[in-house]
């Protein structure tokens, strides 16, 4: 039986995560302040954006691609490297730089993942 992911599911799954290492010291807005939202894409499990004109954060989870509690906790995390990099202007469109990569790393070590798949 699969994950059925909910808009609940991605609040939890966040703050838990911004609870732990790394993410505690990285003053990552509470749940409260950010949108989150379940998709049905098939060609990415998440992304991150801000809009533009109130620099809020959005995080959206694909229902198609998610299936694991584990694949969601990582995915979120994945998404949330990348709102920090937004908030800190480090961020560039479209790639996983060096900054990135250096995030993903100190994360994946904190909870036991494979950086090689955590950055996919």
């Amino acid at each position: 039986m699969a994950l059925s992911l909910t808009p609940r599911m991605l609040e939890t799954a966040y703050e838990y995560l911004r609870s732990t290492s790394p993410f505690k010291s990285w003053k990552l807005p509470p749940v409260e302040e950010i949108e989150l939202a379940v998709t049905r894409h098939r060609d990415r499990e998440g992304d991150h954006c801000v809009y533009r004109r109130t620099q809020d954060h959005i995080i959206r989870v694909s229902a198609a691609a998610i299936k694991t509690t584990d694949a969601l906790m990582q995915v979120m995390a994945h998404e949330m490297c990348h709102a920090y990099q937004e908030q800190t202007k480090t961020a560039r469109r479209g790639e996983h730089n060096t900054e990135f990569k250096r995030l993903a790393k100190r994360v994946c070590r904190y909870h036991g993942w494979e950086t090689a798949h955590f950055i996919g």
